[in-house]
């Protein structure tokens, strides 16, 4: 883990290319691997999945352990996730790997989100995030390296969420969100995560879609932006980036696997 970077008053923003995504052709199951987990050539790593679960009294809690490695890469699901989120956490990593970066362990974090109350799911976010902060705690104190994480809808949510809970003297190296479930102002000057986010994190990537109308039509009202649409477009914490793939992500669910997403993500890991 990272000193976090210094608060600006304005967030950063990127706007990638718009270029479809291309085939694929690497080898299945072959990837570009170097020293410490950057250059050469190794299998992708499989899923790990670590489960958070919910008690009697309706706290989150986990029994499971990240695993201690160099770098890892750690990704959470949004609503109704959980019974997919070994392939989706699979798509990640691939998009990710092809953007030249590979972890020495990747994990999913599975979640209760098969809920059909939405309201109930997003409030349960915070409560897992704040699991998932301990999680990374206890991943630092058993002499782990860099944590990568990384979380779609509300599970965008959730790894702000654990951005926000993570204790003093511990950073989340990096952070990408895609399409988070979220109003923009969440991020703002004096919003839910932004001076968290300041300390809490290193450097912090928000994936947003013009084309992603199911968050579109779910936030952003009464001239709010939608964060997973619109991104924060305010005032926010200086290590944190708007970053628009509209020209590659085309619905809800296309950040999963997108090229663009992979690419930046894993040239932001590469630079730290």
């Amino acid at each position: 883990m990272k000193k976090q970077s210094d608060r600006s008053d304005r967030p950063n923003r990127t706007t990638l290319p718009m270029t479809r995504r291309g085939v694929l052709t690497r080898a299945v199951g072959l990837t570009a691997v170097g020293v410490g987990g950057f250059s050469g050539i190794a299998a992708s790593q499989p899923v790990t999945t670590v489960e958070v679960s919910e008690g009697m009294l309706g706290n989150f809690y986990t029994t499971d352990d990240l695993p201690v490695v160099d770098e890892l890469l750690v990704f959470v699901h949004g609503w109704f996730g959980d019974s997919t989120v070994v392939s989706q956490t699979a798509d990640v990593r691939d998009s990710i790997e092809d953007g030249g970066y590979d972890p020495d362990a990747v994990v999913a974090v599975e979640w209760p989100a098969t809920n059909f109350l939405y309201t109930d799911a997003e409030s349960d976010t915070e409560s897992v995030g704040e699991v998932v902060a301990e999680l990374i705690e206890d991943f630092s104190d058993a002499g782990g390296g860099s944590i990568r994480l990384t979380g779609h809808s509300l599970g965008g949510r959730i790894v702000y969420w654990a951005s926000s809970k993570i204790s003093a003297g511990y950073t989340i190296d990096t952070v990408g969100a895609m399409g988070t479930a979220a109003e923009g102002s969440n991020v703002c000057f004096g919003g839910d995560w932004d001076e968290d986010i300041a300390t809490g994190a290193g450097t912090v990537r928000n994936y947003h879609s013009l084309n992603d109308t199911t968050v579109g039509s779910a936030y952003g009202f009464f001239g709010q932006p939608a964060l997973g649409t619109e991104g924060a477009a305010c005032s926010g914490p200086g290590n944190y980036t708007d970053v628009d793939v509209t020209g590659t992500v085309g619905s809800h669910l296309d950040y999963l696997g997108d090229t663009q997403v992979g690419s930046d993500f894993a040239a932001v890991v590469l630079s730290d």
